[in-house]
């Protein structure tokens, strides 16, 4: 072999390294990635306050993180996270229920990160005994703004059925509750303990009881804006993390807070 070969070839193999370092380089910069998810509390599964933000937020979380994802999380209103979501402002969000509407805008994780028991809370010592939905025809019904409370409770608003009061926030519906604005107000079961607990006056919340029969047991899921140009690998990839946290058990540890 002469000298040029030899300095042909001795280039040829340094061209080679460099592109497998530059390809290794470009793989691991797209292999990290940001996802911006909208989130509004619902305590105690998201709080703001709480380190990680609560079991909910920290299960999304991790899921990326396991995929060598980063989660950015923004806390805005409630209805301003679905909407948000739905318009494709925010990558992703999480703790929604299907429904019609939402289906159309959002891809939804394969599994549900959990399932909330949605019940009534009334007023003490008043009767408010029900069967069906439409039992409730004529009592004053408090609804939060952007959420959904179940395709039944959604058709029966519609039809005229039950008579509904949107608020801005949950604590807004517990406080028309008391002043006897509506006579029922449905909310998560834990929810409405810690609302009670925390953003009552104890006096407040002993005026209030929360029904244990759920009108819905609804699974909620991780959602993934359909603007998103890369939303199917988006939830690809959450689906993939949370598998992992069911295979190496974390999800086991971060349940246990839900429950608590």
């Amino acid at each position: 072999m002469s000298y040029m070969q030899i300095h042909i070839r001795r280039w040829t193999l340094i061209g080679m390294s460099l592109v497998a370092v530059l390809c290794a380089a470009s793989w691991a910069h797209a292999a990290t990635t940001t996802v911006r998810i909208g989130i509004g509390e619902y305590p105690p599964f998201k709080v703001e306050s709480e380190l990680g933000g609560g079991a909910l937020t920290e299960i999304v979380v991790e899921s990326f993180k396991a995929k060598n994802i980063t989660a950015s999380v923004d806390w805005v209103p409630n209805n301003r996270a679905i909407a948000g979501v739905m318009a494709g402002y925010f990558d992703g969000s999480f703790g929604w229920a299907h429904s019609p509407e939402r289906d159309e805008a959002l891809l939804f994780s394969s599994k549900p990160i959990y399932t909330y028991r949605m019940v009534f809370v009334q007023r003490a010592g008043e009767q408010r005994d029900w069967n069906s939905l439409a039992d409730l025809a004529g009592m004053r019904i408090g609804i939060t703004r952007g959420n959904f409370y179940s395709q039944p409770f959604a058709d029966l608003k519609a039809q005229g059925v039950l008579t509904t009061d949107e608020a801005s926030d949950d604590t807004n519906s517990l406080q028309k509750l008391l002043r006897k604005r509506i006579d029922l107000f449905p909310l998560e079961y834990s929810v409405a303990r810690y609302l009670m607990a925390s953003k009552l006056d104890a006096g407040e919340g002993a005026q209030l009881t929360v029904q244990d029969k759920p009108f819905w047991t609804v699974p909620i899921h991780f959602v993934v804006s359909k603007k998103v140009p890369n939303a199917q690998e988006l939830i690809d990839a959450f689906d993939a993390g949370y598998r992992e946290l069911q295979r190496t058990k974390r999800i086991d540890v971060l349940e246990r807070k839900l429950r608590r």
